[in-house]
C-alpha cells in the first residue's frame, strides 16, 4: 500500500512539475524590435527671442530583453491562463532631420528671417523597468538615461552659425493597454524627463572670427512625451499606428563669455508607424 501510494505522489509531483515547466515556457517573452518611421511638426521659441519652425522626417529603433520575475496561478480576466511580471532592458535610439525658417533679430533689434535650415536631431536612451500581464495597475514602469543632441546650422547666412544644444536627462515612464475586440489594443504612455544638464554650444566664430565659440551650462529643465498608439496584434508581428506629442522646457543658462542662452521650449507633435516583431 505505501508503495502505491508512493507512486501516486511521485507521478502528481512530475505531473505538476511537468506543468510549471510548460507554464515557464508560455511566459518566455524573446527578445523584441520595434521599428516606428514617423512625421512630425517642430517648433523651438525662446519667448521674445526668435522662433523655429518646421516639418521633421525620422525613425524611432530599440531593442527589448524580457527576464521572468514572478509567476502567478491565474490571469484574471484572461481565462484563466498563466500570468506573470518581467524585467525588461531596452536600447532606444531616434535619428531625426527636417527644415525649419527661423523669424528672429540682430543684436540691434532689426528683424531677420532665414529660411529652409537644415536640423538633425539624435536622441539614446537605455532603459530598465518591469512589465505585467495583465496589468496591476499598469503594464509597465521604467526609468533610464537618456541623451539628446540636436544640431541647428545657420552658417549659410551672413548673420547665422552652427549651434549645438546637448541634453542628459532621466527618462521617467509608464504604460497601461487596453484590450479591444477583434484582435486590437489600445497603448497608453506617458514619460517625464528630467534633465541633469544641458550644454549649449554656439559657434559664434562663424559670423566673425574675432567672436568666442560659447559654451553654456543649462539647467534645471524638463520633458514629457505623450502617445496613443492603436495596434493590431498577428501571430509573428504587431501593427500600429500612434501620435505622440513631446515637449522640454529649458531655463536660462549661466553667463559664459558674456553671453546667456535664454529660456526656450519645444514642442513637437505628430505621427508614427509602428511594426514590432
Amino acid at each position: 500500500m505505501s508503495r502505491r501510494v508512493l507512486w501516486v505522489v511521485c507521478i502528481l509531483s512530475a505531473g505538476s512539475v511537468s506543468a510549471q515547466a510548460e507554464d515557464a515556457e508560455l511566459l518566455r517573452v524573446p527578445p523584441s524590435w520595434r521599428i516606428a518611421p514617423e512625421v512630425s511638426h517642430y517648433r523651438y521659441r525662446e519667448p521674445g527671442v526668435m522662433e523655429l519652425e518646421g516639418t521633421y522626417y525620422g525613425i524611432v529603433g530599440s531593442y527589448t530583453w524580457y527576464k521572468l520575475r514572478d509567476r502567478h496561478e491565474m490571469a484574471v480576466g484572461t481565462g484563466g491562463g498563466p500570468s506573470g511580471s518581467w524585467t525588461t532592458a531596452r536600447l532606444e535610439g531616434r535619428l531625426s532631420s527636417g527644415r525649419v525658417d527661423y523669424d528672429g533679430a540682430y543684436m540691434d533689434g532689426t528683424p531677420v528671417s532665414i529660411s529652409n535650415i537644415e536640423d538633425w536631431l539624435v536622441n539614446v536612451k537605455g532603459l530598465w523597468g518591469i512589465e505585467w500581464h495583465p496589468a496591476q495597475p499598469l503594464n509597465a514602469l521604467y526609468v533610464g538615461l537618456g541623451y539628446r543632441y540636436l544640431s541647428n546650422d545657420t552658417s549659410f547666412h551672413p548673420a547665422g552659425y552652427l549651434r549645438e544644444s546637448n541634453y542628459f536627462y532621466v527618462p521617467i515612464g509608464a504604460r497601461r493597454d487596453l484590450d479591444l475586440s477583434g484582435g486590437w489594443e489600445l497603448g497608453v504612455t506617458g514619460e517625464f524627463n528630467a534633465l541633469i544638464i544641458g550644454r549649449q554650444i554656439s559657434h559664434l566664430d562663424d559670423v566673425d572670427p574675432s567672436l568666442p565659440k560659447v559654451r553654456n551650462w543649462q539647467w534645471p529643465g524638463y520633458g514629457a512625451t505623450a502617445s496613443l498608439e492603436l495596434r493590431r496584434r498577428f501571430d509573428r508581428f504587431d501593427l500600429a499606428l500612434a501620435p505622440f506629442l513631446r515637449y522640454w522646457w529649458i531655463a536660462e543658462s549661466a553667463e559664459s563669455d558674456g553671453f546667456v542662452e535664454p529660456e526656450n521650449n519645444t514642442l513637437e507633435y505628430g505621427v508614427s508607424f509602428v511594426v514590432r516583431f
